[in-house]
């Protein structure tokens, strides 16, 4: 099974251990991000795509990784939308968006809430 993992700071970095214990898992990872949670703590080498998933990149990076589920471990603040009033109903939309135009599962991690 080939997964891609949208995100690689500290919610992707999670992600990606778990499936890392899974030696039958492939794991893809993009993020358009210079500076990577993941990367800075060892837990992978490098991003496979260096691109930000939008509605009008979706298709290109699918076909590129032909993964056969879609991880979105990305939360609002590392989308690079900036921090305008209202911005996490745009990211929220563009997440649905994304989960839509897909032809294949599209599952969105969320940031579990420190206490």
């Amino acid at each position: 099974m080939r997964i891609l993992v949208i995100g690689a700071g500290r919610t992707g970095a999670k992600v990606i251990q778990q499936l890392k214990k899974n030696p039958g898992i492939e794991i893809l990872i993009a993020d358009p991000r210079q500076q990577l949670y993941a990367v800075d703590e060892g837990i992978i080498e490098k991003v496979d795509i260096h691109e930000a998933l939008t509605p009008m990149t979706l298709q290109h990076v699918l076909k590129q990784t032909v993964p056969d589920m879609v991880l979105l471990a990305m939360p609002t603040e590392d989308m690079g939308l900036g921090k305008a009033p209202g911005i996490d109903i745009l990211a929220e939309a563009l997440r649905e968006e994304l989960a839509a135009l897909a032809k294949v599962p599209v599952i969105e991690v969320a940031r579990a809430a420190r206490c």
